[in-house]
Parts: C-alpha cells; structure tokens; sequence
C-alpha cells in the first residue's frame, strides 16, 4: 500500500510530465522517466501519453482561432458512457 508520501509524489511526477508534454516534450529528460517508472509501467506511461494528446487535439485550432462552440455564449458539459464514449450536453 502506497503511503500520502508517495501518492502525492507519483502525482506530482504524472502532472508534470503531462504539462511538459502538452507545453514542450522535448523538456522530458530520461531522469524524469526513471523517476516515473519507479510509479508507473511503461504501458501506464505511453497510456498516459496518449491520454494527454486525446484531450489536446483543439490547441491548434483554439491557438489559430477556429473552434467552434458547441452552443454560442454558454458552456456544454462533457458526458462519458459506460464505454467510455464521450458526448456533450
């Protein structure tokens, strides 16, 4: 069982390689990898990679200006399945 200790350690380790990731990859140093496998496989990591790219598909089209709203002037909410399969409402 892992204690708070280590929990907020592999927490803090996962947010920072996912904000490098999304902000600048080439910051991902092979020490920050061996640090993160002392919490997560590499299976664990390359999910957590593919993750990370899934939910930042739009920054090109936000940074270019060109999304859309799902509905003008107000927020939608992300909905998931049992499946997994995402939908607004």
């Amino acid at each position: 069982m892992r204690n708070d200790e280590n929990l907020d350690k592999q927490h803090a380790l996962a947010t920072r390689f996912a904000t490098n990731l999304m902000t600048q990859p080439n910051a991902i140093t092979e020490e920050d990898l061996t640090e993160l496998r002392e919490f997560f496989t590499d299976d664990q990591l390359i999910e957590l990679s593919l993750d990370v790219m899934k939910w930042n598909y739009q920054k090109v089209s936000v940074a270019l200006g060109t999304d859309r709203e799902v509905r003008e002037g107000e927020l939608s909410e992300l909905h998931f399945d049992a499946s997994g399969k995402w939908s607004f409402s």
